[in-house]
């Protein structure tokens, strides 16, 4: 097993994969210089949009459900690497894997290729401890590593043993819900100002762990960004509030 790898941003600003695409966008700088680029979520072979798909808005926030539709590693290796090598910003990729064997693939390519200083891990819903350990221990390697949960994950007590596997950080990411749609009802991640109570409040439990926590969740002004800073973030990861 690698030591731990050192996490290095300049800025405590990140964006949440999923809400700024595969490359950095040109001119990004709200609230302030960013950190770090984090790419969309990417899996091993090529991943088609839920047929499903959609986006439920309610007081406070939006339902959405995608299927985190993306082309696969090797596609996107081939689309996006050679800006990857080039960005101006640290390059996290952010994987996900249904298998710890798909996780280790993921993770060993990502390894020889340029201009990538992390991987951020999202362990999906409905994992038991057993599963998430799993995935967590066959992204490990050379590069440092972020696991993501769900806010209302932060207190489940496996993401002790992080620290202990040579985990980097834990960061926060979107929670997920359900809300009735007309054929049947719609389940998908949460996003919204809504959230940030549950930030906080998922900041202090998963503060427990002794491991830097990257924030993230109902952040949409930046007052709201630095008040988590205070609280004891180490990074804030935006989402939705990019796209306006």
């Amino acid at each position: 097993m690698a030591a731990r790898q050192e996490l290095l941003i300049a800025s405590p600003w990140l964006n949440a994969a999923g809400s700024l695409g595969f490359t950095p966008p040109a001119g990004w700088n709200w609230p302030e210089p960013p950190g770090a680029f984090i790419t969309h979520p990417l899996s091993l072979s090529a991943r088609q949009p839920a047929v499903r798909r959609g986006v439920i808005h309610y007081p406070g926030g939006s339902l959405l459900h995608s299927g985190l539709p993306n082309p696969g590693l090797s596609a996107a290796l081939q689309r996006y690497g050679e800006r990857w090598a080039h960005a101006s910003l640290p390059v996290w990729v952010h994987l996900f894997g249904g298998t710890p064997a798909e996780v280790a693939g993921l993770a060993r390519t990502l390894e020889d290729v340029e201009g990538v200083a992390a991987i951020e891990l999202g362990i999906p819903p409905g994992c038991s401890r057993q599963q998430a350990t799993e995935l967590v221990s066959a992204a490990l390697g050379e590069l440092p590593l972020i696991v993501q949960v769900a806010l209302d994950r932060a207190g489940e007590d496996w993401l002790r043993g992080l620290g202990r596997l040579d985990v980097c950080a834990i960061s926060l990411g979107a929670p997920y819900g359900s809300l009735p749609a007309p054929s049947a009802p719609l389940s998908g991640r949460l996003y919204g100002p809504s959230l940030l109570p549950l930030a906080f409040q998922a900041l202090k439990t998963a503060r427990r762990w002794d491991l830097p926590v990257i924030a993230g969740g109902g952040v949409y002004r930046l007052e709201d960004g630095r008040a988590l800073l205070e609280a004891g973030a180490w990074a804030v990861q935006l989402d939705t509030v990019l796209w306006g």
